[in-house]
């Protein structure tokens, strides 16, 4: 019978070391697929880390700068973090006439005045809004211009369509066009002075303008609001707000011409844009395609029409959407007005609409005021001079 040796401490590390050999052994004849898990971990760690310092520790507006040539230091603006201008947009006397806050845009024609305008207003939310905040906070600081884009959705919970504000694909971008109207209606209310114009975007699911002014009709206030244009001269400010009239409403993206009997597509509630407005292009892809000013100035859609106003589109949308850090740029005083000088001089026309995205950025109703009183001065001088001999 045999007896059995009793291991030493020594025994015992030397079997542990003996079978930890064979087992590394057999890794490695297996090819390393513990050695290879260990790479691959490092790698997706590398990788989480390189993508956390790009958009943690570098702004986006940083790389939209790199591919829009835009600014990634906002600018000095006339509104404050927070939405609050720090520009006094109304700016009329305690007692007397006040038109879109001056008491000498009333003299002046609606198609004579500039708005300051927001390109598709609706779109204050991700994915890749055009604006940091909602449109009623615009109208607040001196915004006096919508573009609205008009949709037909299903609403999966009622199994319908509706009509709603969205941005090229249902469910982005999406306002409910009942409450809109509602808090405009509202504005005016507690703004009796103001005029609004707004430019609804016939966009997904084929609406036609009759299909939102149906909206507009369950809004008795907003629609009485709302210019029942007569295709004459167009009024000035001061008898448009005389006859109680508020809003100027027009569509585009739909023929207008096939049915002149449609409400609300030629009735004169919500008119043709491109029948009385030419604009430039819109798909500029940096600031220095917007800059290159014989281009971007010139008339795009609208050209066969009566050219009442004319539009110009003052944004771009870059390789990650619309561009905040291009907004910096172009929303600044200095730029709004070379801008509108510019495609003025190169086109005969006066500008009457200037679309800009991310509206809190910028100096443009500080501008527009400037422009307006400007525009007003020539024609309170003939009627002074005519008043007082």
């Amino acid at each position: 019978m045999s007896v059995s040796k009793k291991k030493t401490a020594n025994d015992i590390e030397s079997e542990i070391d003996s079978r930890y050999d064979r087992e590394m052994k057999k890794t490695d004849r297996g090819g390393g697929s513990c050695c290879s898990c260990t790479k691959f971990l490092v790698f997706i760690l590398f990788l989480g880390g390189a993508l956390g310092l790009i958009f943690g520790l570098v702004d986006i507006e940083q790389i939209e700068n790199f591919f829009t040539g835009g600014n990634s230091s906002p600018n000095a603006n006339s509104t404050d973090a927070s939405g609050v201008s720090n520009f006094e947009f109304m700016q009329c006397p305690e007692t007397g006439e006040c038109c879109n806050g001056l008491q000498s845009n009333c003299d002046l024609r609606v198609n004579e005045i500039m708005f300051a305008t927001l390109h598709n207003a609706n779109h204050d939310k991700l994915l890749v809004p055009n604006h940091e905040e909602p449109l009623e906070g615009a109208l607040e600081v001196g915004y006096r211009g919508l573009f609205l884009d008009v949709c037909k959705c299903e609403n999966p919970l009622t199994n319908s369509v509706e009509i709603t504000f969205c941005h090229g694909v249902c469910g982005v971008g999406t306002r409910d066009p009942t409450e809109v109207f509602a808090n405009v209606n509202t504005f005016l209310d507690n703004n009796p002075s103001e005029v609004i114009l707004i430019n609804f975007e016939m966009s997904v699911g084929d609406p036609i303008p009759s299909d939102i002014w149906n909206v507009m009709l369950s809004n008795d206030a907003l629609k009485k609001k709302t210019l029942n244009y007569d295709g004459k001269a167009w009024p000035t400010m001061r008898d448009l707000l005389a006859d109680g009239r508020q809003v100027v409403a027009f569509a585009h993206n739909v023929d207008c011409t096939t049915d002149p009997k449609v409400l609300g597509c030629s009735s004169g509630r919500i008119s043709n844009f491109f029948a009385y407005a030419v604009e430039t292009a819109w798909d500029f892809p940096d600031v220095a395609a917007i800059k290159a000013y014989d281009l971007s100035c010139a008339e795009d859609r609208g050209a066969n029409g009566l050219k009442n106003f004319y539009s110009v589109n003052h944004f771009v949308t870059g390789t990650f959407g619309p561009s905040k850090s291009s907004a910096n740029t172009l929303n600044a005083l200095e730029e709004v007005k070379n801008r509108v000088e510019a495609c003025e001089a190169k086109t005969g026309h006066r500008v009457n609409i200037l679309s800009i995205d991310f509206w809190q950025r910028g100096d443009l109703p500080q501008y527009t005021q400037t422009v307006n009183t400007a525009r007003a001065k020539p024609k309170r001088s003939r009627f002074l001079r005519w008043l007082f001999g």
